[in-house]
């Protein structure tokens, strides 16, 4: 018989002690998006006959009467989460069962919006929900298998991407590895309003989110901060979360000189360089969505991945949601398009 219990990050964490773990399912990163991200955070544990089976992190966000719950939720740096298996030959239908159980209790605490994100592999245990009347939305990213030699991995990117790392280093463009300085905070988030002016809007977090990511994530050591540097000018800068198994990539940044170069190029290459001389599995280029930048991160040789997200609001909900859809997309995305030029 399957049984749900809901526990605090500190339990959790000493459960999974010792179990190799995806980069989304460590307590570090649910710790961040606590409290970067203002969400409330319990862990769902599945028992079986009284064993501890499953386990899986589950995020709150309320506003008003909207109760929005997220395995995980957009919009928090987090791409997809799925279970951490506590025992052995824990099979798709008992996976299949405890979402169902979980979702059952979630509704019944109130949850009105419920979305839930897998790896499109994965769709056979999550592909049920579609008969309890989610929704489903799919989107993609770039992985690169890390674990190889420094010299496949440099064959295995393209001529073009090639030339700009040795065009940027002909120029004397240089990485450097960045400590947690406000400073450097400062001048990385100056950059990416630089940045995001040309779309109409602002960066979408805060500074003080990036000031806690990187306080709190190099002082795990799970956090890569570089800069691209030409003489005494940053060019290029990006923040990179990590753990044993993988590296993700968070946000960058470069100005016009750091795109004349190669700055990008050289930088997510010193990234890729890291994770083969540190045995780390793979790099996540983060999200597709923006042919040109989806053509940049192709060229580094790695192969797309799918993910799948669920979603269920109830229909008053759903209908609030398509409304403010509409304005923004109608009415204020032109509108600031239009006042900025």
């Amino acid at each position: 018989m399957i049984k749900v219990l809901f526990i605090d990050i500190k339990t959790a964490e000493r459960i999974i002690d010792n179990i190799p773990l995806g980069l989304f399912q460590e307590p570090f990163w649910w710790r961040i998006i606590v409290k970067g991200f203002n969400k409330t955070c319990k862990i769902a544990l599945i028992e079986q006959d009284d064993v501890n089976i499953l386990l899986i992190p589950v995020f709150y966000n309320k506003i008003a009467f909207v109760h929005r719950v997220g395995i995980p939720l957009r919009g928090t740096y987090t791409p997809y989460i799925e279970f951490i298996k506590l025992s052995k030959n824990i099979n798709a239908n008992v996976q299949k069962e405890s979402l169902i159980e979980i979702i059952k209790i979630l509704k019944e605490e109130g949850a009105n919006w419920i979305e839930i994100t897998c790896l499109s592999e994965n769709d056979g245990i999550y592909g049920d929900l579609k008969k309890h009347n989610f929704t489903v939305e799919r989107s993609s990213s770039i992985i690169l298998n890390t674990n190889k030699p420094l010299e496949s991995l440099w064959v295995n990117t393209e001529g073009r991407n090639r030339n700009l790392v040795r065009k940027a280093e002909k120029n004397q463009l240089c990485a450097k590895f960045l400590d947690f300085n406000l400073q450097n905070i400062d001048l990385f988030y100056s950059m990416l309003e630089n940045t995001f002016i040309k779309s109409g809007f602002p960066p979408p977090h805060s500074k003080d989110f990036y000031i806690l990511l990187t306080k709190e994530l190099l002082e795990s050591d799970n956090l890569i901060f570089v800069s691209i540097e030409k003489d005494i000018e940053t060019v290029a800068m990006g923040m990179f979360m990590f753990n044993d198994n993988e590296i993700n990539f968070m946000s960058g940044t470069s100005t016009s000189l750091g795109n004349k170069y190669g700055a990008n190029n050289l930088m997510h290459w010193e990234v890729i360089k890291f994770a083969s001389q540190n045995n780390i599995k793979e790099y996540n280029f983060g999200g597709l969505g923006i042919p040109s930048i989806d053509k940049f991160k192709r060229s580094f040789g790695g192969y797309e991945t799918n993910y799948t997200r669920y979603i269920w609001m109830k229909s008053y909900i759903n209908f609030i949601f398509q409304m403010l859809m509409w304005f923004k997309n109608k009415l204020l995305k032109p509108f600031l398009i239009w006042y900025k030029n």
